[in-house]
Order: C-alpha cells, then sequence, then structure tokens
C-alpha cells in the first residue's frame, strides 16, 4: 500500500442571533485525530460540556501508538468525559454532547461516536454516511416507519437516544474501514446535516478542505440553519 498523507481546516459559527456556540472541535493531524461534538444543556452549559470532551480527547492523544492503542484511548477519555458530566454539580439535569471521533492510521481510518453528529466519506464521487445516528428519527427507520431520517420531523431528528453525559449510559459505536488516496472525510455537526443536502456536500468536498469547510457552513446558513454549525474536513492523498 502506497504511503498516505492528509490535511484538514475546519470552520463553524453560532446558530443564529447567538454569540457562542455549544459545538466545539479538535484537529490534531500530527497525531491523526480529529473530533466533532454538540452539547446540550442550555445556559451555556452545552458548550461547556462539548468543550470537556474534546479537551478529554486532547489531553489522550497518543501521536506515536498503534492505531487500536489510540482508539482504546479515546474511548476511554470519551468515558472519562461522561463520567465528570454525570456528576455536574449545580445542574438538575447534567448537560451532555454528542461526540464524532475519527482516528487515522496503519492505512485505516477508525470512527467512533455517539449521538448524531455524522462522519461522511467522498469516495470516486459518492458520499457514505459512516456514522449512524443516535435518534429517534433513525430508531422510525429502522422500525420501518419512514424510508430516512431526513423524512422525519426536526423533533424527531433531534431527538436523541444517545449522548455522553446527560444521565443516560455510555454506549460508543465504533468502525474501521481502509482508507486510499483521494478520499475526503467530513465530520459535522446536525446543523450542517440536518439542512444540506447530501449531493451538496459530495460538491463541496472536491474542494480542499478549508474551501469545503467554509461552503459547508455557507451553505448551511444559507438554508436556514437553527443551529449551531461545525464543518471539519480531512483530505487523504498520496504521501510526496
Amino acid at each position: 500500500m502506497s504511503a498516505l498523507a492528509w490535511h484538514s481546516a475546519a470552520a463553524g459559527q453560532p446558530r443564529p442571533g447567538r454569540a457562542a456556540s455549544e459545538d466545539s472541535h479538535i484537529a490534531a493531524p500530527a497525531a491523526g485525530l480529529w473530533a466533532v461534538a454538540d452539547g446540550m444543556g442550555g445556559h451555556g452549559e452545552g458548550g461547556r460540556a462539548s468543550g470537556l470532551l474534546v479537551e478529554a480527547l486532547r489531553v489522550a492523544l497518543l501521536p506515536d501508538a498503534a492505531l487500536g492503542a489510540r482508539m482504546a484511548a479515546a474511548e476511554a477519555a470519551i468515558a472519562q468525559a461522561d463520567a465528570h458530566l454525570a456528576g455536574w454539580a449545580g445542574t438538575t439535569r447534567p448537560p451532555g454532547s454528542t461526540v464524532s471521533v475519527l482516528l487515522l492510521g496503519e492505512g485505516h481510518a477508525a470512527c467512533l461516536w455517539v449521538g448524531d453528529s455524522r462522519i461522511y466519506l467522498r469516495r470516486d464521487g459518492a458520499l457514505l454516511q459512516l456514522t449512524r445516528d443516535h435518534s429517534l428519527a433513525q430508531e422510525m427507520v429502522d422500525r420501518g416507519l419512514i424510508a430516512s431520517a431526513e423524512m422525519a420531523a426536526p423533533a424527531e431528528r433531534r431527538s436523541l437516544t444517545r449522548a455522553v453525559g446527560g444521565g443516560g449510559r455510555l454506549a460508543i459505536d465504533r468502525l474501521v474501514l481502509p482508507i486510499q488516496a483521494g478520499d475526503r472525510l467530513l465530520l459535522c455537526t446536525d446543523g450542517v446535516s440536518m439542512v444540506v443536502p447530501q449531493m451538496r456536500i459530495v460538491e463541496a468536498l472536491e474542494n480542499s478542505p478549508e474551501q469545503a469547510a467554509w461552503a459547508l457552513i455557507g451553505l448551511a446558513a444559507a438554508l436556514g440553519s437553527g443551529d449551531d454549525m461545525t464543518a471539519l474536513v480531512v483530505a487523504i492523498d498520496a504521501a510526496r
């Protein structure tokens, strides 16, 4: 297998009428780690929750370790954040956050996620959603009530069945798959994925990571996203 290299860019903005976003992200290309998190809790608690989560991932960085060891470290960091949020003092309902983590190494991508922040892969002009939403809408799809999550009402799409923190039992999903030169990966919060059609995502990912990330934020805002918006794009190319 040819050696691979990657570079990335992130963009984001708060929901309309808000000065600060409750989304957080981390981009650490040298360590092969990226993540987005969408906090919940109101009164700024969601931003604190997502920030705590990405900081736990940052502290857990193992740049020179094997991919399996880095996956284990990321899962331990998520579990640590979950325990911290569950015991958050001064709140009647502990704040929570989604999280989607991407790890690259050894010719593979590893995805870890809780909630409905998504990871997409664009390969050969086609778009594949690598993560599966932990939402009421996805449960409706699984039960055959609707054909796709996009057909559900906004409230059903936003109703999560899993989160980090929030008082529920933590369950992390994972996926490992080979990567190749030319792949483009997108991590985004639902402020982007709920409003930007997949064809427009494919088109945006034809550009550089910087252009693609900002194009997706601009599209989400133009299409009326009422949520915080974060897009993080990773380009995989042959090493020079």
